[in-house]
């Protein structure tokens, strides 16, 4: 009776000692459920809070960074050049129109095309990317009504209804309204009707608050492809002078990029930085007073007997 007691005993004990193991095993194995569930919602957090801090960056700023690779002109003409002292001569007739315009939307080439300007007065081009933005393209507008100068704005579409006060207010002082393309992607990676699109929702917003089209598109990052050479149906700028408004954020900065300047340049800037506007305050006075009119694009293309071409890329007014 005892012997089978003490077995039962045993036994007791053994099927306890199992449970107790069957336990701990089932606690480790739950344990690394939590710490690898743990894991796995740190990593997602982390995808999560660098996907916003990238979108917020693009919102913010712009707005990439141009890569400028294909500007053949620009690092040899940035720091090359003399000084120009203007001409002083008499007003002279004005050249026969070379800029084309477009009849199935309406171009605004009248607006943005002075006719009593004198052709023998060296000329400037002052271009404006990635906006509008009131803060900053209000205070450009200013400068330029102030010296009866003009300008191109390279608009993005996507902004134009949310800016359009502004935008009208630029368009109707004589300022020439181009295209930057609608979401400011990077066109040489597009197909023939990725591009279509891109170049008629922004013709669209720019209908529907001036009325007209663009006569003039800057690839966004300075990229082009043939299949844009081939479809894209208005000339493409590019630029002879870059600020780099957009790294220096300082007004001395852009200034000493536009030391240089002589006739036929097109001087590119964007109209999102304070100190951008600043220093437009101080340049087209300092433009004027050397003597240079400052002309929308196609006013310069005008003046200077440049054709532009649909699908083919300019830099200056010296082509």
């Amino acid at each position: 009776m005892k012997q089978n007691d003490e077995m039962r005993r045993g036994s007791y004990r053994d099927r306890e000692m199992r449970s107790r193991r069957r336990r701990e095993r089932e606690l480790r194995k739950t344990k690394m459920i939590l710490i690898n569930a743990a894991i796995a919602l740190v990593v997602i957090l982390i995808v999560f809070v660098v996907a916003i801090i990238k979108l917020n960056g693009k919102n913010n700023s712009g707005i990439k960074n141009y890569s400028d690779k294909n500007v053949s002109q620009k690092s040899s003409e940035k720091n090359k050049g003399k000084k120009d002292t203007a001409k002083k001569s008499k007003p002279t007739a004005a050249p026969t129109a070379t800029v084309k315009e477009d009849n199935s939307m309406g171009s605004g080439s009248k607006k943005w095309i002075r006719k009593n300007l004198d052709k023998n007065k060296p000329m400037i081009a002052l271009t404006f990317d990635d906006g509008p933005y009131t803060p900053v393209t209000s205070k450009i507008l200013r400068v330029l009504k102030k010296y009866d100068s003009r300008a191109t704005f390279f608009v993005v579409g996507n902004r134009v209804n949310a800016y359009s006060k502004v935008l009208k207010a630029s368009y109707n002082m004589g300022n020439q309204i181009a295209s930057h393309t609608f979401d400011h992607e990077d066109l040489s990676k597009m197909t023939k009707k990725q591009l279509s699109a891109e170049m008629t929702k922004t013709n669209n917003a720019l209908q529907s608050v001036i009325g007209c089209h663009a006569t003039l598109v800057r690839p966004p990052y300075g990229n082009i492809s043939d299949v844009m050479r081939k479809n894209i149906k208005i000339p493409m700028m590019y630029w002879s002078i870059d600020t780099d408004d957009w790294k220096w954020r300082n007004a001395a900065k852009v200034l000493a990029e536009c030391k240089n300047v002589k006739d036929g340049d097109i001087i590119l800037m964007h109209d999102l930085y304070p100190s951008t506007a600043e220093a437009v305050k101080k340049l087209v006075p300092r433009l004027k007073k050397k003597g240079y009119e400052l002309v929308t694009v196609d006013e310069m293309f005008y003046y200077k007997g440049i054709k532009a071409e649909a699908g083919k890329v300019y830099a200056s007014g010296r082509q």
